[in-house]
């Protein structure tokens, strides 16, 4: 009979093997704390669509009537003004349906102020030739029916708001002023449009709803992740700190030898 309590299974046994507990030691904080961190973006993530889910709700209002002091991402609005497609951004590397193009930003001076608005018409196609703009036509009072001598000039324009969510990379595109217009920028927030555009810009910006006079192609994910896949990942996270721990077990005593010493035990009795 083997000696060795290690390798007999009669008897539970402990022999530590330093390597491997510390390893143990050092990823299985880590699988937990990710398991954890992902439990938080699901929640984050059910926030977002419950918020979006109360202010898509809510009947449009013009900007005289919102209340700033409340958060207003993806609240519905409807604003009049005047919109300067001479001084237009193109968001650069937006693919839709595997096809690359710009989302084309404009500023809206809102009507009876000096307050500007970033305007996001949406997508259009870019070119293969990177030197060539694509091709966007104004919006018009005519389009969007305001046609009296007192708005002359002034589109009313319908969507929702959005400030851009906290987190993330942004590549720097090297880009600190613009000279000549349109501009090809990497990433766009309201607080980079008052630095671009060289005027004070609202805190959210206006993205067309696809009725909207000057609606290019629109429509933009809520949530990259749903939060059910965030929980999934989290249970993944935890499963594999689970497996760790066991492995670890068994590397570090005779763990196996005894589980099959007690079933083959339990199994002899039953006869």
């Amino acid at each position: 009979m083997n000696s060795d309590p290690h390798l007999n299974g009669e008897k539970f046994s402990w022999q530590p093997n330093a390597k491997s507990l510390l390893f143990a030691l050092l990823m299985t904080p880590l699988l937990i704390s990710l398991g954890y961190w992902q439990l938080d973006r699901a929640q984050d993530k059910r926030e977002i669509l419950s918020e979006f889910q109360a202010n898509q709700e809510a009947q449009p209002v013009g900007f005289e009537q919102l209340d700033v002091s409340v958060n207003l991402q993806y609240r519905q609005v409807q604003f009049v003004g005047e919109l300067d497609a001479s001084r237009r951004v193109l968001l650069d590397n937006r693919v839709r349906n595997t096809r690359p193009g710009y989302e084309v930003f404009e500023l809206l001076t809102i009507a009876g102020s000096e307050l500007k608005v970033l305007v996001n018409r949406g997508w259009v196609q870019a070119s293969l030739d990177r030197n060539q703009f694509p091709e966007i036509d104004p919006v018009s009072n005519e389009v969007a029916g305001l046609v009296s001598s007192q708005t002359l000039g002034q589109v009313q324009l319908r969507g929702s708001l959005y400030r851009v969510l906290k987190g993330g990379l942004q590549l720097d595109d090297g880009i600190r002023a613009v000279e000549n217009w349109p501009a090809r920028i990497g990433w766009i927030s309201t607080e980079r449009a008052t630095e671009l555009f060289a005027d004070q810009v609202f805190a959210y910006q206006l993205r067309l709803n696809s009725d909207s006079p000057g609606a290019l192609t629109t429509g933009w994910p809520i949530v990259s992740v749903k939060p059910e896949k965030h929980t999934a990942y989290a249970v993944q996270w935890f499963v594999m700190s689970l497996v760790l721990l066991l492995l670890t077990l068994n590397a570090n005593s005779n763990l196996s030898l005894w589980l099959k010493f007690k079933m083959s035990k339990t199994e002899s009795e039953a006869l």
